[in-house]
């Protein structure tokens, strides 16, 4: 593999060259897709098209609504449109670890040329042939603005409102550490381009809230557990939940934050039931543990603050292991962990 390391890590000229090389994309982002995810791969495929490529997006899971505001949703597609489609360059965007675009779409979607791995976290996995990976960048859309800039390529107002979402929702509304002065500089340029509101783009991903989603929570609060130091807290989704509910998993999203804010919690975790019988786990963390470690122990990943993972057990044995092995990172001595960001 080409792997970019470290002095020429961020060598966006390089990418650049291969893109302007071949015609032929896929792109793709990690399971469970969050506003980065989206917001990356959709302003990406807008920057090649408006080059004239012929550009494909295929995800495992389906767009959330509160993210369909956005352009050319509707241009994704799923792991059954892949077929015998063979892109001459496939690139991943946010996803840590190749599998996490979903095993089946991995062992679907092969380029013919070359693999391109762009992202921000720290516990990313350099699996591509060229690897485009800037943990102090506040999100992956923040490193495909750099990568748009270096183009020389106009940013389009419909590009404009993608890289912003992306910003905004991995920075926690620009609340979070890792929004540097230079996230908000590019923040408001991105304003100007696209001639929105940002209030609007917060209302469509945050405001939309059904009522089944408050029903689920109710149902999801009631499952609460702290342990006895006060330091870990988790909650739990289960399926007859959703069927009570009238949800599916896609409604958890954001509970585990709720969680992190309990006084004196130091780690919370959420866990879902999936239909396969697996568990989807939310992490967050104050500080102190560094919670993309402790996911990685379940072949997850994210960030110091902010991970996930998913793991081949039950929902309660699930959460047995996880606050353990928490347990265990609290009671070790450990250095405060630096960023803050979304799983």
């Amino acid at each position: 593999m080409n792997t970019l390391h470290t002095a020429d890590m961020y060598n966006y000229g390089t990418l650049l060259a291969l893109l302007d090389r071949h015609q032929n994309f896929a792109l793709s982002t990690h399971i469970n897709p969050d506003g980065d995810a989206i917001g990356s791969e959709l302003s990406l495929y807008l920057f090649l098209t408006q080059l004239g490529k012929s550009v494909r997006i295929f995800n495992t899971d389906a767009v959330p609504v509160n993210y369909r505001f956005l352009p050319s949703w509707d241009s994704i597609e799923d792991i059954h449109s892949v077929g015998t489609y063979r892109p001459e360059v496939l690139v991943v965007l946010d996803a840590s670890t190749l599998e996490r675009i979903g095993k089946a779409l991995a062992a679907t979607l092969l380029p013919t040329h070359t693999l391109v791995n762009i992202d921000h976290h720290a516990t990313a996995e350099a699996f591509g042939d060229i690897n485009l990976i800037k943990p102090s960048a506040s999100s992956t859309s923040e490193i495909v603005y750099t990568l748009i800039k270096h183009h020389q390529t106009p940013i389009s107002k419909a590009c404009a409102i993608c890289l912003y979402t992306g910003l905004m929702f991995d920075t926690g509304c620009f609340r979070y550490s890792n929004a540097t002065a230079e996230t908000h500089r590019i923040a408001a340029e991105l304003i100007e381009i696209g001639d929105f509101a940002p209030d609007e783009v917060y209302r469509h991903v945050y405001e939309h809230i059904p009522v089944s989603k408050i029903r689920l929570l109710s149902e999801i609060l009631r499952t609460l557990q702290v342990t006895d130091d006060g330091k870990i807290a988790s909650v739990y989704a289960t399926q007859t939940m959703f069927l009570k509910t009238g949800t599916t998993s896609e409604a958890v999203e954001g509970v585990v934050n709720q969680i992190q804010a309990i006084a004196g919690v130091e780690v919370a975790l959420c866990v879902c039931e999936q239909l396969d019988g697996s568990t989807k786990v939310s992490l967050r963390s104050q500080g102190q543990v560094d919670v993309s470690e402790l996911a990685s122990e379940f072949e997850g990943g994210g960030h110091s603050r902010a991970a996930g993972c998913r793991v081949v057990m039950p929902y309660l044995s699930a959460i047995t292991a996880l606050v353990h092995t928490a347990q265990r990172y609290i009671n070790q001595p450990s250095t405060r962990c630096g960023d803050s960001l979304k799983d």
